[in-house]
């Protein structure tokens, strides 16, 4: 039996409205695959979240209270998501121990953010080093780790493949100035070498690449290794 977590974008998950059609076709497609995996999928608080921190940062509120807020979002997302699955856990866990047992008792695990201080992405590699998962899809509105924002600059190089290392001094080298452009964070990077998980950076909207990570472990994104 094989255990693969998904870091679920809050960019792709909470736009504009909540994305409900991407929320069934992630469910649709993980079902269809393989009965034997098990998913732990973390999913970021996205829009939700940035509309209280944005409106309470003006009025001076506290950052650990903002922290708190957007934790909040996470699991507000990671319920609306459950009601997608079946064999999926009913009660959001708060820790990566909570999660952690909860893999046992069913095929999917859906959770959000944890404790202040801690990207989903950290959550999200943290729980695949903790259950022995050694897949991280890492579901994004960018389809791949590039050089710079490909946003901004359309000379970004996008890298098919990529070391832990050159992936850490590219998070340095993107978390610095306004505007910062950060696909995963340092701290997530690091737990995923440590563990020796191999993470795929994807399109979160292109259904096609999970079916080719989850049956071939290749996609057109980005992998770091």
């Amino acid at each position: 039996m094989r255990s693969v977590v998904i870091s679920l974008g809050g960019s792709i998950i909470s736009m504009e409205k909540l994305n409900l059609e991407l929320m069934k076709s992630v469910s649709s497609t993980l079902q269809k695959i393989n009965t034997y995996d098990k998913y732990g999928i973390v999913v970021g608080g996205g829009r939700l979240a940035r509309t209280y921190i944005s409106d309470l940062k003006a009025y001076n509120v506290n950052d650990n209270i903002l922290d708190e807020i957007g934790i909040n979002a996470t699991r507000i997302n990671a319920l609306a998501l459950t009601t997608f699955f079946d064999d999926v856990n009913s009660k959001i866990p708060t820790t990566i121990n909570d999660a952690a047992e909860m893999i046992h008792n069913y095929r999917y695990v859906i959770m959000g953010g944890t404790e202040p201080g801690h990207t989903t992405d950290t959550v999200s590699t943290l729980f695949a080093e903790r259950i022995g998962a050694k897949i991280l899809i890492n579901a994004t509105s960018v389809d791949g780790v590039y050089s710079e924002d490909p946003r901004k600059f359309k000379n970004a190089k996008k890298f098919d493949k990529i070391s832990y290392d050159d992936a850490i001094k590219i998070s340095v080298n993107n978390s610095i100035g306004a505007g910062t452009n950060v696909f995963m964070d340092i701290t997530s990077l690091t737990i995923a070498k440590r563990a020796g998980i191999k993470i795929f950076v994807i399109n979160g909207m292109d259904m096609d690449e999970y079916i080719n990570i989850l049956n071939y472990e290749r996609c057109n994104g980005t992998v770091i290794s």
